[in-house]
């Protein structure tokens, strides 16, 4: 009797993944509630998806072993509870320094869509995207190498959508010290 019990389980279960099988969209994978979709090869959220953004304090500016400065950012993401997650957007960075405006800023845009790529600029020791921002502006540059000098500003936006395809743009800045 028992026996039989546990064959109807079996029976039962695999019934029903063999019936879901055909409503799956052929080219679409799913991935922790994340789909991908195979014609645009880009990953769309989910419920853990973020909710929050925040430029890590671990942001910093300084010189790579060539002499050129640079700033590593570190950005944050959390979702609806509070713990660090991947997020799936693009990021933009923006650096200006005081009396600029936003349209005189330098500007990174750097695209976590593509899996490969979100894998690459995750960092798991830190749990943040670590983004080597190069190119600094002159002024930056120069003060970044020599230690002292004007701040800038550094604002960062994280671009997505909500899980119904909704635009969603978190924002943080903070001030770079040389």
């Amino acid at each position: 009797m028992i026996a039989s019990r546990v064959r109807v389980s079996w029976l039962t279960i695999a019934t029903g993944v063999l019936l879901a099988l055909p409503a799956c969209r052929p080219g679409t994978v799913v991935v922790r509630e994340q789909v991908v979709r195979a014609e645009d090869g880009l990953v769309y959220p989910g419920p853990f998806a973020p909710k929050a953004m925040r430029i890590h304090p671990l942001t910093h500016a300084e010189t790579d072993a060539q002499g050129q400065a640079r700033i590593i950012l570190h950005v944050e993401l959390k979702d609806a509870w509070g713990d660090t997650v991947k997020g799936i957007g693009r990021v933009q960075a923006q650096i200006w320094r005081d009396g600029q405006t936003a349209e005189q800023a330098t500007r990174w845009d750097i695209d976590l869509r593509g899996l490969n790529a979100n894998a690459d600029y995750y960092d798991p020791a830190t749990r943040t995207y670590r983004i080597v921002l190069s190119g600094l502006p002159g002024w930056l540059s120069g003060a970044v190498r020599a230690g002292v000098g004007d701040q800038a500003r550094l604002r960062v936006l994280y671009l997505t959508t909500d899980v119904h395809g909704i635009p969603v743009v978190m924002r943080d800045e903070i001030t770079i010290r040389p």
